[in-house]
């Protein structure tokens, strides 16, 4: 996954693209670059590591007060030096760069093929960029992406900031714009608090919005421009809502805090759980800190803090290696014992994948003095490998599909040595709780439909 943003501004773009890259630090944690332009280069600073590593004082000479346009990545792929995001292109008349979130699907007949090669390959091939756009978008059938290019127009000594989203909307992508300026992030919540920063923005915000699936976006010269290319078949992953989201931020008009908090008042109704004495209820942070306050809301309790997380240790989930996985898991999370000490432990998480990190996390709360540990988790059971993702990482649902999720709740518990329960949301709860109808939704990891009508939906 990748976070990326885009700045048009004759005022400090650079410095703008540079605080909405911290905002979404938390889509990749990898490597980090930045692209900027104006009307006479374009360049691109880029290293590994977290924003605020890549971007130390040397930085400083690489702001030019004449660039105008700035793209920005947070990459959470692993990548060489020459791979890391922006990519650039160049040829006699253009030189651009690319950011973006998503993929090619894996093919047979597409090995090789990129969404930043095909993009160039029909910008060098038709020159107009509109053209080249609607080309492109159109070939990219087997591909979901979100994007912004920054393009240095050599010839008319002009640069632009263009903007796209798949038709299917699969990752999202939300914009703001006012006179002269034009802000692009993968989610809203950074252009709010660039807004909030009052000398960072040089005129009032007209428009805030997510831009529409299948459109592009280009400005230039002060002049905004939107362009549906392809017919909206929206599919919007209902993981956003659900973990990769920051809880301030707002996608395809739903907040992400809101829509969290009401999976926690499913879980209770659902369930049917009630008050309970000597009792404590706490989210692994930070995604499930929204969903424990909509529990204790629903049984008029509270919450409290008693997982911290060290936030520098990145996603454990993605690491593939099981033994590595407890062992960062292990030492990301670390326990208030005055709070979990004798007490019945509800802990609220987003989503049980592998179970490893759960597993962990309850051992350490038992280990803290906790009686018990009963895990309430906000998203449906797991049953499928992303379509984005290798096929071959064991799911701890995975071996019960057909089973209610009671059921399932109790199997998974039971490998589970430290848990004494496992409660799930229904996928209908969900759906419900982000209030986007379903065929909106790509709900592929428990489902199987895959959103792609011509790869074949799983059994």
């Amino acid at each position: 996954m990748f976070g990326i943003v885009g700045v048009y501004s004759k005022h400090e773009a650079t410095e703008k693209a540079l605080y909405n890259l911290y905002g979404v630090q938390h889509r990749g944690q990898e490597s980090a670059g930045i692209s900027a332009a104006g009307d006479h280069s374009l360049r691109t600073w880029r290293d590994q590591g977290l924003v605020s590593n890549v971007f130390d004082e040397k930085f400083k000479s690489f702001i030019h007060p004449e660039d105008y346009v700035t793209i920005g990545s947070a990459s959470g792929e692993k990548s060489n030096s020459n791979d890391t995001p922006p990519i650039e292109f160049e040829n006699e008349r253009y030189k651009i760069s690319i950011a973006k979130d998503g993929f090619v699907l894996s093919n047979e007949e597409e090995k090789g093929q990129t969404v930043e090669k095909t993009f160039w390959k029909n910008i060098e091939k038709y020159i107009d960029i509109e053209i080249a756009f609607s080309k492109s978008m159109k070939e990219l059938e087997n591909a979901y992406y979100s994007l912004v290019m920054a393009i240095f127009d050599k010839r008319n000594h002009r640069s632009e900031l263009i903007a796209a989203r798949d038709r299917k909307g699969i990752r999202p992508l939300y914009l703001a714009r006012g006179k002269g300026v034009l802000f692009v992030a993968s989610e809203s919540a950074p252009i709010d608090v660039l807004e909030n920063m009052k000398e960072t923005v040089d005129g009032r915000i007209i428009e805030k919005k997510d831009v529409t699936p299948g459109s592009m976006i280009r400005v230039y010269d002060d002049n905004f421009f939107e362009k549906k290319i392809q017919t909206a078949q929206r599919a919007h992953c209902i993981f956003e809502w659900v973990y990769y989201g920051r809880p301030d931020s707002v996608i395809e008009k739903r907040n992400v805090h809101s829509a969290r908090k009401r999976l926690g008042h499913s879980l209770v109704r659902t369930h049917q759980l009630k008050k309970r004495r000597n009792h404590v209820i706490i989210p692994v942070p930070d995604s499930g800190r929204s969903v424990s306050i909509g529990v204790a809301e629903a049984l008029g309790s509270t919450a409290d803090e008693g997982v911290i997380k060290n936030a520098y240790l990145g996603r454990t989930y993605l690491i593939d290696d099981p033994k590595f996985r407890k062992i960062a898991s292990d030492l990301k999370h670390n326990i208030i014992k005055e709070i979990v000490e004798n007490k019945k432990v509800t802990i609220t998480d987003d989503s049980i994948v592998r179970g490893t990190v759960s597993e962990s996390v309850a051992q350490a709360l038992l280990v803290a003095g906790a009686i018990e540990v009963d895990f309430l988790v906000s998203y449906a059971p797991i049953f499928y490998s992303c379509f984005s993702d290798p096929p071959d990482k064991p799911l701890a649902a995975a071996s019960y599909k057909g089973r209610n999720i009671f059921e399932i709740g109790d199997s998974i518990a039971s490998q589970l040595p430290s848990i004494s329960s496992i409660k799930f949301n229904s996928i209908e709860n969900v759906i419900k709780a982000i209030d986007i109808p379903e065929s909106n939704l790509c709900t592929m990891c428990v489902t199987g439909k895959n959103p792609y009508d011509h790869f074949n939906t799983i059994a």
